[in-house]
């Protein structure tokens, strides 16, 4: 019964744990998710990018939600794979860090966190205040759980056996790294496994030695778990979690064979608590994972490289070329691929610095997809009149998309590179308004994937009136930088031609990402009368044969 009893008291006090953590993060999320996942769009350097995934590790209470949210970010196209990565590996040290504060000596306030939250969450009508007091009651809920996984822990030196057992984990740091791994796959959280085996430690007579293997445990289990939980995915999602749990697993496999072999030696040498030593290792092996971020940084890269050549390689048209709405939907289906390809190639050139050589590649499976694009328009047979002409845009959409390409491997691409160089430089406002034309053209190209695949009315709409308003920005960010560059401003003077060229090619960028959208409000018969169209249609002879039929 001792130990029946020692089971369900621990796993209470981890259960109200795990519920306290998701508890207080679904608070996080409501109140903030929406500008988290907007700063999380904006490209930046290595450092920078670290750095979020630390502040978003520790704000949400762990790294696997952390990992989920970069992977769905990355399979929606909205942030590349070297961002997600990046963001999913600074987020391990953040989760430390919250390990490290949640086991500070400020549980006292736990009952008064309970209190304020509790009346917050339970009085408040409005959803901000409401969402405030999730927060804090959820935080009050991890110092009560903690609290109840140490009662719980407190009696183990008086059960029979359980001195053999701690005996044998502190001569067996793979034992113990074992009971970390799959403490962690059980509660689904690393953040977790590590305060209930702190709160072992404190009252089990736990070694340092055994302390360090639990940890390493841990944190293979966490490099384990999104694969899990991603089982499903396919795509660059996937790819993100696997490039993180090899450079985990190598690590955690790497320091768990190096404290096997040198446990007994350090055993007798180290005078840290299995506590600090927990604390001190956990902390040190994210440190250590974060000077892996260079190579984490060329392996995304080869990764979404060949992602793009895959997404390229499935082209097909459908094998019965009877059915016109198959090969509508096949044409469809690869100009999407390059528009993923385009944004893909877009997320490149604005990187810091910019991926040169995944540019370039990126524009060569842009030509292919073109070519074949034509070769397949070329052999179809004739079409009834809608379907000629879904497939006349879709082929005219994807000479756009190509031309763009053209565009960001070109000039675009060379005066990033030079500004990254420090070749040139933007005044701060110059900078800005570059930024937000960046923005939005990042919204344009979501905004003419949804067009794409919905030709919804509404959608179309405000992918064009999404047009003029980038137009206007274009305006006045000439309009004010050539006041700049006439008040005698000299950087805005040394830059001109940069400048100016940048925010042209967004425009233009922009403007051919719309072209989708007025294919569709011309359909529905949305176009204003004023607007010309020529005088002689534009469907090829084929498809005129098909019309007349």
């Amino acid at each position: 019964m001792q130990i029946l009893s020692f089971i369900i008291h621990l796993f209470s006090g981890a259960l109200l744990l795990l519920f306290a953590v998701r508890f207080m993060r679904v608070g996080i999320e409501r109140q903030w998710g929406g500008g988290l996942q907007t700063r999380l769009r904006d490209s930046a350097g290595t450092l920078s990018l670290l750095a979020k995934g630390g502040v978003l590790g520790f704000v949400l209470q762990g790294a696997t939600v952390v990992m989920l949210m970069a992977a769905g970010l990355v399979g929606s196209n909205t942030i590349p794979m070297v961002s997600a990565v990046l963001l999913a590996m600074g987020a391990d040290l953040g989760s430390a860090l919250a390990v490290q504060v949640l086991t500070l000596p400020i549980s006292a306030i736990g009952p008064l966190l309970l209190v304020v939250g509790g009346w917050l969450y339970l009085n408040s009508a409005e959803a901000g205040r409401r969402n405030i007091g999730r927060v804090i009651l959820g935080l009050g809920l991890i110092f009560l759980s903690l609290r109840l996984i140490r009662e719980a822990v407190e009696p183990l030196q008086a059960l029979q056996n359980a001195s053999g057992v701690i005996a044998s984990l502190n001569a067996d740091p793979v034992t113990a790294a074992i009971c970390g791994l799959v403490l962690t796959l059980l509660m689904h959280s690393s953040l977790a496994a590590i305060l209930t085996g702190l709160a072992f430690a404190a009252h089990g007579a736990l070694g340092p030695v055994a302390g360090l293997g639990f940890v390493l445990g841990c944190n293979l289990g966490s490099a384990l778990l999104p694969l899990w939980l991603l089982r499903n995915e396919a795509g660059p999602g996937l790819a993100v979690a696997r490039i993180v749990a090899s450079l985990r697993c190598g690590l955690g496999v790497v320091l768990t064979a190096g404290l096997a072999l040198a446990g007994a030696q350090l055993a007798g040498q180290v005078e840290l608590s299995a506590h600090d030593a927990m604390l001190g290792g956990h902390l040190g092996f994210n440190f250590l994972l974060l000077l892996l971020a260079p190579l984490a940084r060329r392996m995304a890269q080869r990764a979404e490289r060949r992602d793009v050549t895959g997404a390229h390689a499935r082209f097909t048209l459908p094998a019965d070329t009877s059915d016109p709405t198959l090969i509508v939907v096949a044409l469809k289906t690869q100009v999407g691929r390059m528009l993923e390809i385009l944004s893909t190639m877009f997320a490149r050139a604005i990187a810091h610095p910019p991926d040169a050589e995944g540019v370039r590649e990126a524009e060569r499976q842009l030509n292919t997809a073109l070519a074949e694009t034509r070769n397949a328009f070329a052999g179809l047979p004739e079409l009834p009149e809608r379907q000629a002409a879904d497939v006349q845009n879709a082929l005219e959409f994807s000479i756009r998309l190509e031309r763009c390409g053209d565009m960001i491997s070109g000039k675009f691409l060379e005066v990033r590179q030079q500004v990254e160089s420090g070749e040139y430089r933007f005044t701060a406002e110059g900078a800005a308004e570059i930024d937000g034309l960046m923005e939005a053209l990042d919204t344009g190209l979501l905004l003419a994937r949804n067009v794409l695949w919905t030709e919804d009315e509404e959608a179309a709409r405000q992918l064009v009136l999404h047009k003029q308003r980038v137009t206007g920005l274009e305006q006045q960010s000439r309009n004010r930088h050539l006041q700049r560059v006439g008040s005698g401003n000299l950087t805005s003077l040394s830059s001109s031609n940069q400048h100016l060229e940048l925010i042209a090619a967004v425009k233009e960028i922009n403007s051919k990402l719309a072209t989708v959208g007025y294919a569709v409000l011309e359909r529905q018969g949305q176009l204003e009368a004023t607007r010309l169209k020529p005088t002689e249609t534009t469907l090829p002879p084929r498809a005129q044969a098909g019309s007349q039929n």
